[in-house]
């Protein structure tokens, strides 16, 4: 699959084959349209039954193509063009003939959080470390191991560093303990890394963060916290407010909170007047103590003041909620090509039929080169912070700067109901 109407060009492929080499002979015969010049950037992702011989798929890779910059990372399950591969072997690939763009590739091992997390100088020493282009990217490709990156404090690092630079792209989700994931950066192979590429120059980068799920009830203020755990939201016992939420909720609502749990928004930004689905953070409920009546919630930055709504994950929010994103990334013009991280907890887990994000995104931006994968996590900004999400899919679409209608790019969120 091949695009070029821009000086932007870009292929991607997918293989089912289950022997490494017979998936990687596909993918390159499948790219024999690849972009005519040089590949700039090559992105792949791997299933966990190609993880063992990453090594050999990535040199047939590298000698088959040439990429001048190349980031991977092993998956629970792989993405393509219309495709979502769970559970059995699959191998993705994205490349991309970038004229003028810079790329900057990076990556991080576990020696180097000590240094990176003390000073943003360190990460703009790491990205842009030829010194030869000092200005903000237009986003930052980012794939790190869950149990080896302070992913959090490392995108607080990054907004540091440029503020309003969307940092999108996952956790490795192959391994199921430390160790267990590869990482890909410029030919190396790692367990325990953050690897990435950051975009500058002439590319046109839009975002697009769907959590999932629908409020329910009213939005709480939180009037009494220690921390993340909340005491009272209105002046009223925090858990006793949420038993009478649950009160008022019809029997399929109730259905949902019983099997899935609920999940708590954090609104981001306190000044608007009214919070739709785009205004929160959505974080996990992680403890309640039935004896004071206080409730946990899954996030460091919960205080006094701030404004929460509890929220319920189905799969006709998510297939809605994306959908009404993805209409507003058609504003933007014709997409040349896009990268999908989408949650481990989705696809067939969430809906009733296989490929739900992949044939989405499809329907709205037409058959343009995709790739990606189910992550343990995904990266996105909401609102202009950069966050770890669960039970998301993050959307990184590319745009040639002539192709695009309106005149600067960002993340996007679904406007206020």
């Amino acid at each position: 699959m091949l695009t070029g109407k821009s000086t932007l060009r870009f292929a991607s492929a997918l293989s089912e084959a289950p022997q490494p080499a017979a998936a990687v002979d596909e993918v390159i015969q499948a790219l024999t349209h690849k972009p005519a010049g040089r590949v700039d950037l090559l992105v792949m992702f791997a299933s966990p039954h190609h993880r063992e011989s990453l090594e050999q798929v990535q040199c047939q890779l590298a000698e088959a193509l040439e990429p001048r910059v190349s980031v991977g990372a092993t998956a629970a399950g792989v993405i393509g063009p219309g495709q979502e591969i769970e559970q059995s072997p699959g191998l993705a690939v994205l490349v991309a003939e970038m004229p003028g763009v810079l790329l900057h590739p990076f990556g991080f091992r576990q020696s180097d959080w000590p240094a990176v997390l003390q000073s943003p100088q360190a990460v703009r020493d790491a990205v842009q470390r030829d010194g030869a282009d000092a200005t903000p990217p237009k986003a930052v490709l980012m794939l790190a191991d869950p149990f080896s990156t302070p992913t959090s404090k490392v995108l607080q690092m990054f907004s540091q560093c440029w503020p309003k630079t969307p940092v999108m792209g996952g956790l490795a989700s192959a391994g199921t303990e430390p160790g267990g994931n590869r990482l890909l950066l410029n030919g190396q192979l790692t367990p325990d890394a953050a690897v990435g590429v950051a975009f500058c120059g002439p590319v046109r980068v839009d975002c697009t963060v769907s959590q999932g799920c629908r409020p329910i009830g009213k939005p709480y203020v939180i009037t009494r916290s220690q921390r993340h755990i909340v005491q009272e939201l209105g002046g009223r016992n925090a858990l006793r407010a949420v038993h009478e939420l649950i009160q008022t909720l019809d029997d399929e609502d109730r259905e949902l909170v019983s099997t899935r749990g609920l999940v708590v928004g954090r609104v981001i930004n306190e000044y608007k007047d009214r919070f739709g689905v785009g205004d929160f953070l959505i974080r996990h409920l992680v403890g309640v103590d039935q004896a004071t009546g206080q409730i946990a919630i899954g996030d460091p930055q919960i205080r006094v003041g701030q404004t929460i709504q509890f929220h319920v994950h189905d799969h006709r929010a998510a297939e809605q909620d994306l959908r009404m994103l993805l209409q507003i990334q058609k504003l933007h013009g014709p997409a040349e090509a896009a990268l999908l991280f989408s949650c481990n907890g989705r696809g067939t887990h969430l809906f009733d039929h296989p490929h739900a994000d992949a044939a989405l995104v499809q329907e709205a931006l037409g058959r343009i080169p995709l790739a990606g994968c189910f992550a343990a996590g995904e990266l996105g900004p909401i609102g202009e912070e950069n966050f770890v999400h669960g039970h998301t899919a993050s959307l990184l679409v590319f745009r040639s700067l002539s192709e695009t209608r309106s005149p600067s790019p960002g993340p996007q969120t679904a406007p206020a109901n």
